[in-house]
């Protein structure tokens, strides 16, 4: 008798960025703040990504970005 290939939907194949630090993705609750991740953030000199609740925030030229915790560099937004 042969096996039924088991089928899985295109949205269980999708691949979702998560927070190095905490682990958490978006719309999930971070362990480390306990507040609900809305953003998640790349920094391209350390390759590492970080969650809004795992980086920070600061203004520079008026404006607010997200900044590395390692290396301080601007971090941009994948998710």
């Amino acid at each position: 008798m042969k096996k039924k290939k088991q089928e899985t939907s295109s949205h269980e194949n999708l691949l979702k960025a998560f927070c190095n630090f905490c682990g958490s993705t978006v719309g999930q609750i971070s362990e480390r703040t306990e507040n609900r991740v809305n953003a998640v953030y790349d920094c391209p000199k350390c390759n590492v990504n970080y969650c809004d609740q795992c980086s920070y925030e600061k203004e520079i030229d008026g404006k607010s970005v997200q900044l590395c915790l390692r290396c301080d560099s601007q971090i941009e937004k994948v998710m």
